[in-house]
């Protein structure tokens, strides 16, 4: 790979390459969904990406004398893709924005090139091509064995299997094409309707999963008619942790906004952000629930398997982070050991 000219804007780009940089760079956007998760740090991620995207589209419609602005278009489901991963929470948003994505790089890999007979190394063709090194052509002896005829016979095969490769590649394309626009009502039905039908899906997965949420409160609040002695410590930084047996929740003043769920583990929707209780030190602790309570405080609720373990954080770490909100942690213990609840988990 030459990878300075896939910094190039006066190249060309053939079929084959603007295919490949497009599908590895969707790919490298899924692999760091994988790794970092959503957010920004994935939307940061997507930008250091798109420029790449930009300038092979760039030298693909230059390859195939079609408007500059074409290559602008696939940018937007590039952009809509990555929203989708780090926002969404849909899959069929982020497969909906895939779809279209690929459907814009078969439009422009369709499209045949118009320069003829141009000088292509590796699909690309502009000012940063490297001059080949012609093949020294050395003098093979006869020998008895009839070695050098089988030599040169083995060179001849190869050479004819790597110029064929790429002209039965190119030929398939070719074949599928013809088919392609000999049918093109039908191709475009089928198409149109699959992908109407994926939007359709995307968006009430989106906007019908806001709904379901919306009746979680009632199920969670339901067990909270029991009473339950409560012992709250408040914290220097605006937070407090709040005892219930051996349950721990931690609460504090959040933005006013309707009483809801914000964050439930057992179905993994909601803010993102607020999945990891995470320390200084790089603990983490996951939250069975998080809400926003009718007081506009907000509430992160921990199994009791965890309360001691985040107590003791508590108490020793500098800052923890959770749903965006960042919260020293000076004069923590001093504070949890003025309680007789939490002295026994310091």
């Amino acid at each position: 790979m030459q990878y300075k000219s896939l910094f190039c804007i006066k190249g060309r780009d053939n079929w084959q390459r603007f295919s490949a940089i497009s599908g590895s760079l969707y790919l490298t956007l899924l692999l760091g969904f994988v790794l970092i998760g959503g957010g920004g740090a994935l939307i940061f991620l997507a930008l250091l990406l798109a420029p790449l995207l930009g300038l092979s589209a760039l030298r693909r419609v230059r390859d195939i004398e079609r408007p500059s602005w074409l290559a602008a278009l696939t940018l937007l489901p590039f952009m809509f893709f990555s929203l989708s991963l780090a926002y969404s929470g849909s899959a069929m948003a982020s497969l909906t924005c895939g779809v279209i994505a690929g459907l814009m790089t078969v439009f422009l890999s369709a499209q045949k090139s118009k320069v003829g007979g141009g000088l292509y190394q590796q699909g690309y063709s502009g000012p940063l091509v490297v001059p080949r090194r012609e093949r020294s052509r050395s003098r093979v002896e006869p020998t008895l064995g009839g070695g050098a005829y089988e030599e040169e016979q083995e060179q001849v095969s190869y050479q004819e299997t790597e110029y064929a490769s790429p002209q039965k590649s190119r030929a398939t394309f070719e074949l599928w094409l013809t088919w392609a626009k000999q049918n093109q009502k039908l191709l475009t039905a089928v198409l149109g309707g699959a992908l109407f039908l994926m939007v359709l899906s995307s968006l009430w997965s989106i906007w019908g999963g806001s709904d379901e949420e919306s009746v979680e409160p009632e199920q969670v609040e339901m067990p909270a008619q029991n009473p339950v002695e409560r012992d709250e410590v408040t914290l220097p930084d605006g937070f407090s942790l709040v005892l219930e047996d051996k349950l721990l929740i931690m609460r504090w003043l959040g933005e006013a906004d309707n009483p809801g769920v914000i964050w439930s583990l057992a179905t993994a929707k909601g803010d993102r952000s607020c999945a990891n209780l995470v320390f200084n030190n790089g603990s983490e602790y996951r939250p069975m629930i998080v809400e926003m309570m009718a007081d506009t405080s907000i509430e992160a609720r921990f199994t009791p398997l965890d309360t001691g373990k985040i107590i003791t954080d508590i108490a020793l770490r500098g800052e923890v982070k959770l749903c965006g909100y960042e919260f020293s942690l000076k004069g923590s213990q001093s504070a949890l050991s003025k309680s007789d609840a939490f002295i026994p988990y310091l």
